[in-house]
This record gives structure tokens, sequence and C-alpha cells, in this order.
């Protein structure tokens, strides 16, 4: 027998069918709120608490990295040399992930005090970190535009202009931020990566010691009590020198200057990733 056509549905199938799209109904409601919880966990998963004026993170486990970037200012940059430092110094900025720590600081003397940077702040997260069910973007980029990158490029602004200092004191420079905040015993030698850039023609030129000479071998150097006050352990950190080549200096540089510094940082246990010649001499 086979069934009518024309036959009105009865009040079961009615009920079958309603039955029906309420499974169907609930079904994509289930998804779509596993979604979302899922969404929601995938975000917040990664939020922690954080110091509302350096959006560094308070919960005892510290930035996720730390990048330190030490910028000799004992001669002015030329304007080709301003451009470039600046253009690369954003290139680290853009690829720094939240919760992610940029220092900047100036070499100066460590005589009387240590080194404290000029900027200090983590990166807060931009637009592009934020899901669109959870939070803004709009605003999580303006957050980072206004109280991240602005203060930054402002800083940058005075610290690679034509203001000049009367000695270069590189080594105590770099042995304070290694002691303070790139140490490893510092919370973020445990949790991060540990990164310093040092921008520099790399003179040394203080009252001891000074390079505007031909450079020795390192060798020598080494046996120097002024050696012994201002090695530091560089152990674990990362180590890019962006080196400045000057015209009145040009003949005391090049590899043979560089190779000093590079058995320099060799003894203190620290790692030269790379070195980059800023163009513009």
């Amino acid at each position: 027998m086979y069934p009518d056509a024309n036959r009105r549905p009865s009040r079961q199938d009615k009920k079958a069918k309603q039955v029906r799209k309420a499974i169907v109904v609930l079904s994509l409601l289930f998804v779509v709120a596993a979604a979302l919880g899922a969404a929601n966990f995938y975000m917040r998963r990664d939020v922690r608490p954080t110091d509302p004026n350096t959006f560094c993170p308070t919960d005892g486990k510290g930035p996720n990295s730390v990048t330190a970037i030490l910028i000799d200012r004992t001669d002015s940059f030329n304007p080709t040399q301003m451009a470039a430092i600046r253009d690369r110094i954003n290139d680290v900025i853009d690829h720094t992930s939240k919760y992610d720590r940029i220092e900047i600081y100036t070499v100066e003397p460590t005589k009387t005090e240590l080194l404290k940077p000029e900027f200090s702040m983590c990166n807060p997260g931009r637009g592009d970190d934020i899901n669109d069910w959870t939070g803004n973007k709009h605003l999580v980029e303006e957050r980072w535009k206004t109280s991240f990158d602005t203060p930054l490029q402002n800083l940058l602004n005075v610290m690679i202009g034509e203001e000049e200092a009367a000695i270069s004191p590189i080594m105590e420079s770099i042995q304070s931020i290694a002691v303070t905040d790139l140490g490893a015993k510092t919370t973020a030698a445990k949790t991060g990566s540990r990164h310093l850039i040092i921008i520099s023609d790399l003179i040394q030129y203080v009252k001891d010691y000074t390079q505007y000479k031909p450079v020795g071998s390192f060798a020598s150097f080494r046996k120097t009590p002024y050696y012994q006050r201002v090695q530091t352990d560089l152990s674990g950190i990362d180590i890019d020198v962006w080196y400045v080549r000057r015209a009145k200096t040009l003949h005391l540089q090049g590899e043979k200057h560089l190779d000093f510094w590079r058995d320099y940082f060799a003894d203190q246990n620290g790692t030269v990733d790379k070195v980059w010649y800023v163009p513009g001499t």
C-alpha cells in the first residue's frame, strides 16, 4: 500500500516535524555556544594581570621576552644613519608580541649609579590580537598607538638626534644592563628570551681606557685591571651589534676592531647573533 500524497498531515506528523526542527535549532545553538566558548577561552587563556602604566605582567612570571636597546650618542648620527636606525628599531618593535618588553638606554657613566632605561614598557597587544567576538580591535590598536608607540617614537626623536656625549663608556653601560634587567638571575632570564641591541661605533672612550688609537688584541686587554672592573656575565643574552661607521674613525674601525669586540663578548659568555653595518658613513 502506498501513502496518499493528498493526505493532510496528522497532528502526530506535525508534532514530529516540530520536534525535528527543535532538534536542529538546539544543535545549531549548541555549536554556536561551543564556538563562542572556545573563542572566549582561547582569547582569555593568555590574559594576564598587568601594570597600568607599563603594560607588563604583574603575575610574577615577568615579560615573555626583554629587548634592551643601547644607543651610543658619543657622536651625532648623520641623516642617513638616523633614518636607517629608526627604521630598523621600528622593525624590531613591529616584531614584538604582547607582553614582550622593550627598553631603551643611552650610553652613560655608571660611576655613581647604574643605568636606568629611558623607556621601559611591554607591548600591550594590538588590534590583530583581538577576536571580534571578544574585544574591540579599534580600541586595542588605539591604545597601542597612543600609550606605547607614540611615546617611544617621541623618545627616538631625541635619542638619535644631534645631541652628543663627552665620553663613551660602552663597556660600563653593557655591564650595568646585564646586572640589572638582563642578568641571569632576573625574572626575564627564567621565563623568556633576552636580547641586547647595541647601536654604536664601539669606540670605547673613558679616562682609564680609550680606543681612539689602534686597538690591540683582546688577549692583552683581558689581563688589564680595567677589564676586571667592567666584565660581567652575558650568559643567555642574544647580542646584535648595529655598527656605526664614521668618517673620522674609519681608520680605527673594521673587522679587526669587530674581532676585538667579538672576543670581548665571548669571554663573558655572550653570543653575537649578527653585526649590521649601519648605512651612511
